[in-house]
């Protein structure tokens, strides 16, 4: 029964760490796909390609001296490029064509992120010509409920542990140690991206930025778990120390037990000697009381 109960245990345990790292993975991508996260990569990523692709910035200043005069009787400039239509505030216009390119790209971000996509998740790969589904409110709430499942399947995992780790002191630390080691490749998740830095491909150079944008907060998820995987294995220290005071205490306590036993018996021990002792004396008046009668 103990080497079953030992076989099921590991099983468990080494499903636990793979249900704790694909549950790191999924909230580094519903972390960082966040908006205040996504945005500052994103936008540098979008800003990139259509510089490379379009090469906007120069069309943009070109067309700045027309934006600058109409903006002079207007208060914005509205404009097609493409599929687009892009409408700035002439604030924005007087700050030069690097603020126009910074807004432009900043309202497709927005557009983007925020869109109705009429399909699912896995679906819209076949959908989409370019899969900027991926970088969505969409998506980050995909892997956000993605990461809330194996996060259940988590718990009920470490439940089971519970029942049969044998030592239940040694619960919070089994625990605490698989959720440290879960953790640890995070700390290089957000460096995947630069394996691609050097491949061949037109469209491989922004790998690594769309990598960036995948895990931009690895490093804070990788803290947060550390920080609940620490403080699972203080707790299994604090306890086996306090098992260890009680085991002590109660060492000691038998002890005394046994020493005030020990004592009742010499007491009774004592008093019995002088009961003997007593009748014996009784015993002696008495034959001496019968003879001088």
């Amino acid at each position: 029964m103990g080497a079953i109960r030992g076989v099921l245990l590991v099983f468990v345990c080494v499903v636990l760490f793979l249900s704790l790292f694909v549950g790191n993975i999924l909230l580094t991508f519903s972390s960082s796909l966040r908006y205040e996260n996504a945005k500052p990569e994103f936008v540098s990523f979008l800003g990139d390609v259509i510089n490379e692709q379009l090469n906007i910035e120069e069309q943009l200043t070109q067309l700045l001296p027309v934006i600058e005069l109409y903006c002079q009787t207007n208060q914005q400039y509205s404009f097609g490029y493409g599929e687009h239509t892009f409408t700035i505030p002439c604030d924005i216009a007087e700050q030069g064509s690097g603020a126009l390119v910074e807004y432009g790209v900043t309202s497709l971000v927005d557009k983007y992120y925020y869109a109705e996509y009429n399909c699912d998740f896995l679906d819209c790969f076949g959908e989409e010509e370019v899969p900027l589904f991926l970088i969505s409110e969409k998506a980050q709430g995909y892997w956000q409920s993605k990461f809330y499942f194996v996060l259940l399947l988590s718990v009920a995992l470490a439940v089971l542990v519970f029942f049969l780790v044998e030592k239940k002191t040694n619960f919070f630390l089994l625990v605490g140690a698989l959720t440290i080691i879960s953790a640890l490749p995070l700390m290089w998740m957000n460096k995947v991206g630069s394996i691609f830095s050097g491949s061949a491909g037109e469209m491989n150079q922004y790998i690594p930025q769309v990598m960036n944008i995948f895990f931009n907060q690895s490093h804070s998820v990788f803290i947060k778990v550390l920080i609940i995987g620490g403080v699972l294995v203080i707790a299994g220290i604090i306890l086996k120390i306090f098992h260890i005071g009680f085991a002590i205490s109660n060492f000691f306590e038998k002890i005394k037990s046994k020493k005030k036993i020990e004592k009742v018996k010499s007491n009774k021990e004592v008093k019995q000697v002088k009961s003997n002792k007593q009748l014996i004396t009784d015993s002696k008046k008495e034959k001496k009381n019968k003879k001088s009668k």
